[in-house]
């Protein structure tokens, strides 16, 4: 039997300051923040996609506040994971620790980028320039997080995105002590420039 191709591209941030991490995520696939985007305020953020497997946002999120590096903590779970060359995950931690693993078996194209203090992961996607303008968008811009994030999901839906169109978005914001924005857009023709609508 042949498996659905679940289409995302995603981003994980962290502040200039590090007081505040944030992660956006878009799809052709519904309801995606509710698989994909994880986050504990004072922990991290995790973002799991590509025939997601949310146990990497649960568990992941747990290894992390028992002090675990996000390397350890997604070492871990890959090896616990027959399914791993189906997975791409992406880890990031208050102390400005990443990592990232995209699997052989993710549907192409597929990629990541590693900024200073973010990281863009994708995955079935129109072309390689959709997490590249993303990458692009998001060192470009400044200022508000959550809409630095929205702008660098608006670039890779502009530059192609899922190669389904997109049909959710999401996008949270934390900080060391609480959730500071937490927005999930679904069934939607347009669901980023929703985000922005909510955001403005």
């Amino acid at each position: 039997m042949n498996k659905p191709k679940l289409g995302t591209f995603s981003i994980l941030t962290i502040s200039p300051d590090s007081r505040l991490m944030g992660l956006g995520v878009a799809s052709g696939s519904t309801f995606v923040g509710n698989r994909v985007l994880h986050a504990k305020p004072g922990i991290g953020v995790i973002a799991t996609q590509s025939y997601t497997n949310v146990t990497y946002g649960i568990k992941g999120l747990e290894l992390l506040a028992k002090g675990l590096s996000p390397k350890e903590a997604l070492d871990e779970l890959l090896m616990a994971d027959l399914g791993r060359e189906l997975r791409q995950v992406a880890m990031m931690d208050f102390k400005r620790r990443r990592a990232v693993f995209t699997g052989c078996e993710a549907p192409s194209f597929h990629g990541e980028v590693l900024g200073e203090d973010y990281v863009v992961v994708g995955n079935l996607l129109a072309r390689k320039d959709v997490i590249d303008s993303m990458a692009r968008e998001y060192e470009s811009s400044s200022g508000n997080l959550a809409l630095r994030i929205a702008k660098a999901l608006k670039a890779g839906s502009e530059s192609g995105g899922d190669k389904r169109g997109e049909k959710s978005a999401a996008l949270i914001v934390i900080s060391t002590e609480k959730v500071e924005v937490n927005l999930e857009i679904d069934r939607h023709a347009n669901p980023v420039g929703e985000l922005f609508r909510k955001l403005s």
